[in-house]
């Protein structure tokens, strides 16, 4: 009677053992597909983040593009002096429009990306534009990150054109036409896209 007690007590312990061991595999494999989940909606997330970002960069630009600016209005020099873009800009002449209020990181990537095309585009040929009324703090930006770009501050007709988005953008200005081409609004997570666009800018505009 004792020996099958026993052998009762063996298949029992067994039994919860075997049981444990499944338990325990089922619970990992659970927890790896929770896991595998989780990073594939992380990663969706993201992604969807980043289109919808894509797309309203795109919707700004076809805002943007192919609006009207008179050659005759007037921008601030460096120096606190006015000028009229006929005083400095020549034909199809490459444009970053900035705020100190848009992100610092994302100035100084797409000024970094200007100054290795500065030689094939033309020193002369790409400006940049602020709303910020403060010139020391343009000349203090300008030193900082050495650039060797002019830089002029808008005036308020000039800012209600050329809109702040809340982010830096590039553009082309047809001195002829009056009007600006080819806005782009460069994103920090695709960096190619904008040695892209500043490649197709260098052959359609500034290459014989």
């Amino acid at each position: 009677m004792k020996r099958k007690e026993l052998n009762l007590a063996i298949i029992l312990v067994l039994f919860l053992l075997l049981s444990n061991i499944y338990s325990y595999i089922q619970y990992k494999e659970i927890s790896e597909v929770q896991s595998f989940l989780y990073e594939l909606k992380k990663d969706s997330d993201i992604k969807i983040g980043q289109l919808e970002a894509l797309k309203e960069c795109r919707a700004n630009e076809i805002l943007l593009n192919g609006n009207e600016i008179s050659r005759d209005w007037e921008i601030t020099n460096l120096q606190g002096g006015r000028e009229t873009l006929s005083d400095i800009m020549s034909d199809n002449t490459l444009v970053l429009r900035y705020s100190e209020m848009h992100c610092d990181v994302c100035i100084d990537s797409i000024v970094s990306k200007l100054n290795i095309y500065q030689d094939s585009i033309g020193l002369q040929n790409i400006v940049l534009f602020t709303s910020t009324k403060n010139m020391n703090y343009v000349k203090k930006f300008k030193r900082v990150n050495n650039i060797h770009f002019d830089i002029y501050g808008i005036s308020n007709a000039l800012d209600s054109v050329l809109v702040d988005i809340g982010m830096p953008y590039l553009f082309v200005y047809s001195f002829v036409d009056e009007r600006i081409n080819n806005v782009f609004v460069p994103q920090k997570e695709n960096v190619k896209f904008t040695y892209e666009y500043l490649h197709s800018i260098l052959l359609k505009y500034y290459t014989k």
